[in-house]
C-alpha cells in the first residue's frame, strides 16, 4: 500500500523558514530596516525619557535609523573585514549614532548605542544571505551584544563586572574590555559564544533580563 501522500506540496521549507523570520521582525520595510527595527525594539525600554519630545521622537527614530543604516550598509562591501578594521568601524558607528542623537536633543550612551549595533548585525547574519546578501562577512569579527543576560553569563565565568547596568555603560574602552575578554578567554568566534551564552541561560532569564534594563537602564 502507497502510504505517500499525492498532494503537491506549494510550500516549501524556505517558505515556512520565511514565514517564522515575518512573524518575528514583520513586514513593514525591507529586511536590513527589520532588523535595525527590531534591534531598536530591544533597546529601547532602556530610553527613559524619551516621552518628553512628542511628536519629535518619530522624527529622532527615522534621523537615527536613517544613520544607522547608513553605517551598516558599509559591511556588505566586497572586502575583506579584519578584526582590526571592523573594531575601528564599530567605534565610529557608535560615536556617529550618539553625535546624531546628541544633535536631537537626547544622550544616547555607548550601551545603548552598541546594543542597536551589534543585535541589527546579528540579526542580518541570522537572516542569512539568502535574505541579506553581504553580512556573513564580518561573522567572525562581529562583536558581542553587551546586555543584562550575556554580561550575567560573563562574569558567572570570571569577567570583570562593568560596575553599572549596561544601558548605563558610557566608556567605550570599558566596553571594548569586555569584548577583549570575550576573544582571549572564552575563544572561538564571538557571535556564536554569545549564541551558545544565550542557549544555556535559564529558560525565564529574557523575561528577567528585560525587568532588569527597566529598573536599573
Amino acid at each position: 500500500m502507497n502510504t505517500e501522500s499525492s498532494v503537491r506540496h506549494t510550500v516549501s521549507a524556505s517558505d515556512w523558514d520565511d514565514f517564522v523570520a515575518v512573524c518575528y521582525f514583520g513586514r513593514k520595510g525591507d529586511w536590513l530596516d527589520r532588523c535595525m527595527w527590531r534591534a531598536y525594539l530591544d533597546m529601547n525600554r532602556t530610553m527613559h525619557g524619551m516621552g518628553r519630545f512628542g511628536e519629535g521622537h518619530a522624527d529622532w527614530k527615522s534621523t537615527m535609523l536613517r544613520s544607522l543604516r547608513d553605517r551598516l550598509a558599509m559591511l556588505s562591501g566586497e572586502h575583506p573585514w579584519t578584526q582590526a578594521s571592523f573594531d575601528a568601524w564599530h567605534h565610529e558607528s557608535v560615536d556617529a549614532l550618539r553625535g546624531v542623537s546628541s544633535e536631537r536633543g537626547f544622550p544616547l550612551s555607548v550601551g545603548q548605542s552598541q546594543k542597536w549595533v551589534n543585535m541589527s548585525i546579528k540579526y542580518a547574519i541570522a537572516l542569512g544571505e539568502r535574505r541579506l546578501p553581504g553580512f556573513h562577512c564580518v561573522y567572525d569579527v562581529a562583536h558581542v551584544a553587551l546586555d543584562s543576560i550575556v554580561l550575567k553569563r560573563l562574569e558567572e565565568q570570571e569577567m570583570p563586572a562593568l560596575g553599572c547596568a549596561w544601558s548605563r555603560l558610557d566608556d567605550y574602552s570599558q566596553y571594548m574590555e569586555c569584548q577583549q575578554w570575550v576573544r582571549d578567554n572564552r575563544g572561538g568566534i564571538p557571535l556564536e559564544v554569545e549564541y551558545r551564552l544565550w542557549q544555556e541561560a535559564p529558560p525565564n532569564a529574557g523575561e528577567n533580563g528585560k525587568q532588569e534594563e527597566v529598573n536599573d537602564g
